[in-house]
């Protein structure tokens, strides 16, 4: 993956994680990204806690899929996050649309 690209994931990962910490979690999605406006919140299907989760679960990859029968852990590292986008970058043939995809998804 080119580098222009690490760079705005690197960027929007920053972004996600608040604390600094190196790993993104519930916590740290508070702050950026509210489910209080999801349908399944506002039908009573699901609870914030589990939104988060399954947020958060999207972008897990390190081999912790229920797929694989493995629990996921509610957590993702910088290396999780450029691994996700790894395979969306697959798809997208030009760098500028890429960046500004990214920009728009995450507000950068």
């Amino acid at each position: 993956m080119p580098e222009c690209r690490v760079r705005v994931i690197e960027e929007a990962y920053r972004k996600l994680d608040k604390s600094g910490d190196g790993v993104v979690t519930i916590e740290d999605l508070k702050g950026v990204y509210d489910v209080k406006n999801h349908p399944k919140y506002l039908n009573g299907d699901c609870t914030e806690e589990e939104l988060y989760l399954k947020f958060l679960n999207n972008f897990e990859t390190n081999g912790i899929t229920e797929e694989v029968g493995v629990q996921k852990d509610g957590k993702i590292t910088k290396e999780e996050f450029i691994d996700y986008y790894r395979g969306v970058s697959a798809s997208v043939d030009l760098d500028a649309y890429f960046d500004l995809m990214i920009r728009n998804a995450w507000k950068l």
